[in-house]
């Protein structure tokens, strides 16, 4: 079961918004003080999606991580019994490696990292937009109050 389906099990929903993903204009100075709230809402209402999108990412990745390090685990265990000597270790561990059941589940563990590096990236960019945007949102009511 997927992080997803387990979240919708307990009652949590993480809706996406259903506007576009924001993307910033080349000069947000000139844009007007409605569009700049407009796109501050935007920009956070993707931001949250993005950063839950990220917490799934990562205990997608844990999760493949644990099945992983227990089926070497219990390979090994197998394998070796109570007879844990040096070179034979290595020897098994390289055996265990290569099967194909844990290649299957190194291979998924790969793909939920690489995602939870993308959503991470996708994140930090929002982020840093969402910064842009209020900077100058607050330096806009800053050059209000300066003409008050």
């Amino acid at each position: 079961m997927t992080a997803m389906e387990k979240f919708a099990g307990w009652g949590l929903h993480f809706h996406k918004p259903s506007d576009e993903q924001v993307t910033l204009p080349a000069d947000i100075t000139l844009v007007s003080s409605e569009e700049l709230g407009l796109l501050f809402t935007k920009l956070t209402s993707w931001t949250d999606y993005i950063n839950s999108q990220l917490t799934m990412a990562q205990l997608e990745e844990r999760a493949a991580q644990k099945k992983l390090d227990f089926l070497e685990n219990t390979m090994l265990v197998r394998r070796m019994g109570a007879q844990v000597k040096g070179e034979r270790v290595t020897a098994v561990k390289a055996e265990i490696a290569v099967s194909p059941e844990v290649v299957e589940l190194d291979n998924d563990y790969e793909e939920k990292y690489a995602y939870r590096k993308l959503v991470e990236m996708l994140l930090t960019n929002h982020e840093r937009d969402l910064q842009l945007v209020s900077r100058e949102i607050t330096r806009r009511n800053n050059n209000k109050r300066e003409y008050l």
